[in-house]
């Protein structure tokens, strides 16, 4: 169970986001909330003053003023609590805002990408950025929420103050068993808030089955094999999970609130028959009756548990994980170093090991390899022998657990990471299809150079051909995604072409790498190998790395090497391979010979 300082270090943790809100807004909303504090314990005393002066049968001009002051104090208290809503909203708003800013920053920081393949961070991750249960909780409500607390609490006190004017001890009584009340029920309901933060990998997966069931992309498969049904119960499933473990705990906490409710009708009960004796027995004035019954319920409202309090609980998880977000060690690449060799360099895996976190095997096991400036490399092997892995960590998004990374003789972790990806650049098969216009989508290959549109127009045409911008309704300027108006919808080989030529348009804006990861694996086995020809004859004196596990549309890389195992076992060109007859010349006849005979297949039928 938190302890007390526990407690009191979150919420002051919370307090602590509030800056974010800025200071002409957070200013105003102190205001708010000390004016609807204030206002509930004057209007106590005041409205007792009134009804004293109206019994006396004072003159009109008495009553007057306690009357102006009880409309003052209401109207404030109400004009205070309307201000107070879209306060509240708009700074909850601007922290949130301010914080996730803070976390896309810090997901962003790292050089590479490791950090993105652990567990427990991406369960954080999502926890600073859902909006919590059926109403939309997040940081800023949570900051937002233990300001509105402690505007409750400063009311409650000075209404205790109030009320301990004309009866102490009921005043101490009342606030303590008040707060008791409150932070029991609190307690019963921190249970129940834990539950959710230990099932946000739950929420994540039912968010994965409800976003395929309606995303676009999965929106063929799912209706041509049915997946309909099959998708809604799996949610249906994941829900039940974890929505039986809530359900159970919040009927267990309905059930235990007896004796809360019994301590709150005694307390209620005392509040009222202690000035109701006073008054009954002459000690006491019907103006000061009404006072202490007004102060006393003043008190008695800050044991009810408001939206606040279930905000500041979510709050407390999400800051939670944002913090251990903040502090996890992210392996982020060292900054600031040597600039990379601006010609294409010699680059060299000396002993390379590395596996991923939560595996014993290693994906790469004592991997030596050189790649000479100006080659064609080819690198192949079956599905899962690491040739993604190995380029990770050539472009610096891993790094290695042994061995090393050299440019020209120099350790790549010497140099600074952005200065190197500078000189690289790559089409991978899961390529992403930026929602932009095809001119930006181009330029994208190289962010950091005012792009020209003549530039942008030569690497589409050199990987589109001839024709393909004539094709698109408004040239470089064709908004590629069906989501916006006048957008248009490609097709597979289409944004095939135009990730290359973003790779085509870095090349010619200082890039010295080009690694072609498998972009074109959906293609027969001829046409990935015109397309690499075309690709390499595009780019003379770079370094190419070609990446496929159809060896055929390799076979006139300069070097071709064998992953298996973690390390390179053959290495040479397609001629000298199939001479040594080892396993490259092995799996060489095989593909070919069922290409053959899906050629033949075809040609019979």
């Amino acid at each position: 169970m938190t302890g007390v300082g526990e407690v009191l270090r979150e919420r002051w943790r919370l307090l602590s986001l509030l800056p974010g809100a800025g200071r002409g807004l957070l200013a105003a909303l102190l205001a708010a909330h000390l004016v609807t504090a204030v206002a509930t314990a004057l209007t106590a005393v005041v409205t007792g003053r009134l009804l004293d002066r109206a019994l006396a049968g004072s003159q009109v001009g008495d009553v007057l003023l306690p009357l102006g002051a009880v409309a003052a104090l209401v109207l404030a208290g109400q004009c205070a609590e309307i201000a107070r809503e879209p306060l509240d909203l708009l700074a909850a708003r601007r922290i949130v805002g301010a914080l996730r800013a803070r976390v896309r920053a810090r997901v962003a920081e790292p050089e590479g990408i490791a950090h993105l393949g652990d567990d427990a961070y991406g369960t954080d991750l999502a926890r600073v950025s859902e909006s919590g249960g059926w109403r939309t909780r997040t940081p800023g409500t949570g900051a937002v929420g233990q300001l509105v607390l402690l505007g409750r609490l400063t009311g409650a006190v000075l209404c205790a103050a109030v009320l301990a004017w004309h009866a102490p001890l009921l005043a101490a009584w009342l606030l303590a068993v008040t707060l008791l009340m409150r932070a029991t029920i609190r307690r019963q309901w921190v249970r129940l808030s834990a539950t959710w933060d230990d099932h946000a990998g739950d929420r994540r997966r039912m968010e994965y089955w409800a976003d395929t069931l309606g995303e676009v992309p999965a929106a063929k498969e799912v209706r041509l094999f049915g997946l309909g049904a099959w998708l809604t119960d799996r949610y249906r499933r994941q829900a039940e999970g974890w929505l039986d473990v809530i359900w159970r705990q919040r009927r267990g906490i309905l059930r235990r609130q007896w004796w809360t409710f019994l301590l709150a009708l005694v307390t209620g009960f005392a509040a009222l028959h202690v000035p109701g004796a006073a008054l009954a027995a002459g000690e006491l004035g019907h103006g000061e009756l009404v006072t202490m019954v007004l102060a006393a319920w003043g008190v008695f409202a800050v044991g009810a548990m408001g939206h606040e309090a279930f905000d500041i609980e979510y709050a407390t998880g999400a800051v939670r994980a944002f913090d251990r977000l903040d502090r996890a060690p992210t392996g982020s690449a060292a900054r600031g170093g040597a600039p990379a060799p601006g010609a294409a360099p010699h680059l060299r895996f000396d002993r390379v090991g590395f596996r991923y976190p939560g595996t014993d095997r290693p994906v790469l096991d004592g991997l030596d390899l050189t790649v000479r400036p100006g080659e064609v490399l080819a690198v192949v092997g079956r599905n899962g022998a690491g040739k993604t892995t190995l380029i990770k960590l050539l472009t610096g998004l891993l790094r290695p657990a042994e061995g090393r990374i050299t440019l020209d003789g120099a350790d790549l972790a010497d140099f600074d990471v952005a200065s190197w990806r500078r000189r690289v650049t790559a089409v991978f098969q899961d390529f992403v299809r930026y929602p932009l216009t095809l001119r930006e989508n181009v330029a994208l290959g190289a962010p950091e150079v005012d792009a020209a549109d003549d530039a942008i127009r030569r690497a589409v045409e050199a990987a589109g051909g001839p024709g393909f911008l004539d094709r698109l309704p408004d040239g470089l300027g064709t908004l590629l995604t069906r989501e916006h108006s006048g957008g248009v919808d490609l097709s597979g080989g289409q944004w095939q072409r135009i990730a290359i030529a973003r790779a085509l348009f870095a090349l010619a804006h200082g890039r010295q790498v080009l690694v072609l990861d498998e972009p074109t694996a959906h293609l027969d086995v001829r046409a990935e190998a015109e397309f690499h020809e075309r690709v390499i004859a595009a780019v003379p004196g770079a370094t190419v790395i070609l990446i496929s596990h159809r060896l055929s549309a390799v076979r006139r890389a300069d070097r071709i090497v064998v992953l298996d195992g973690g390390r390179i076992t053959e290495s040479g060109s397609h001629v000298e391979l199939m001479a040594r007859d080892g396993e490259y010349a092995g799996l060489y006849r095989l593909q070919a010979g069922r290409f053959a005979a899906d050629r033949a297949e075809g040609v019979s039928t």
